[in-house]
């Protein structure tokens, strides 16, 4: 398979390049949860997607040339390349997922506090105030 036509052969590249992004996107994404920097996750994971996206059209061109000759693409050095990317992308999401997961729980009760707090102390603002406004005193 070392015979590659220029046409897979750069569609190949293309893949293996954007597996590589793909990659060092979710390493920095897990960076960015290990320090805490929750500020920003969403530009982390809009960037996540669209990498994952446009791996993911690249693929469907791909993937009916990989049907040909399985074991002939196994001798190719980017197929090879590109198959370790997915690898590690696929052991760095199995890290990745249950610290967003953590994450958003954490979020999730602290904006749940803040709420609570919130509606009590507009409780009590609005009480003070109707107080205030019958007595005339503070």
């Amino acid at each position: 398979m070392s015979g590659l036509n220029a046409q897979t052969e750069k569609l190949l590249s293309i893949s293996v390049e954007q597996y590589r992004e793909l990659l060092q996107h979710a390493e920095k994404l897990l960076q960015t949860l290990d320090n805490c920097n929750y500020s920003e996750i969403p530009g982390h994971a809009d960037k996540l997607q669209r990498l994952q996206n446009a791996a993911s059209r690249q693929d469907k061109m791909l993937l009916p040339l990989f049907r040909d000759d399985p074991p002939a693409w196994e001798e190719n050095t980017l197929y090879r390349k590109r198959q370790q990317f997915i690898k590690s992308i696929l052991k760095l999401n199995k890290l990745l997922m249950p610290k967003i997961r953590g994450t958003m729980a954490v979020t999730t009760s602290e904006l749940n506090k803040l709420r609570g707090g919130r509606t009590a102390l507009a409780g009590y603002t609005s009480h003070s105030t109707t107080h205030r406004g019958v007595r005339g005193v503070g």
